[in-house]
């Protein structure tokens, strides 16, 4: 379905508008399909990303800011978002030992086996999003979404 049968209209303002627009709707179509891909474990892309970053560290840790500044969907409310895995098990939270005011984050063996779990639904998800694009055409559209959202003046 183009995006003009996805938003019914013919004709856009200009061809930027017209790539921002497609840009959106692609996002939000990806967006869910990974959604599904997380619902049957009980996690959100949020959480998802959180668990990502804390794996990349393992068995090291972050600050609560690293982590808000290296999420890919700014979240206000990093914190709800760390004290809903904590509960589930999937994180741990300690005070840091070399300023009381920071927070410091790791995933636990309980995060680590959900992520290990999500894996494999997750890239299916990716595979069959991406499955009718060549390598060489990810490449370029990676380019240019990266030009797109770096190169600014």
């Amino acid at each position: 379905m183009t995006l003009g049968e996805l938003i019914q209209q013919s004709r856009f303002a200009s061809p930027a508008q017209e790539a921002v627009l497609n840009v959106l709707a692609t996002a939000s179509w990806v967006s869910s399909e990974i959604s599904s891909a997380l619902a049957p474990h009980g996690v959100t892309q949020a959480q998802y990303n959180v668990l990502r970053i804390l794996r990349g560290r393992h068995p090291g840790n972050y600050a609560c800011s690293e982590i808000s500044e290296r999420l890919l969907d700014r979240t206000p409310d990093v914190t709800r978002l760390l004290v809903r895995l904590e509960s589930r098990g999937l994180v741990h939270r300690k005070r840091a030992e070399h300023d009381r005011r920071v927070v410091e984050v790791e995933i636990t063996d309980a995060g680590l086996e959900v992520l290990s779990a999500l894996d494999a639904p997750v890239q299916g998800a990716i595979d069959q999003t991406t499955a009718h694009l060549s390598e060489v055409e990810l490449e370029t559209l990676s380019q240019l979404l990266e030009r797109l959202r770096t190169d600014q003046v």
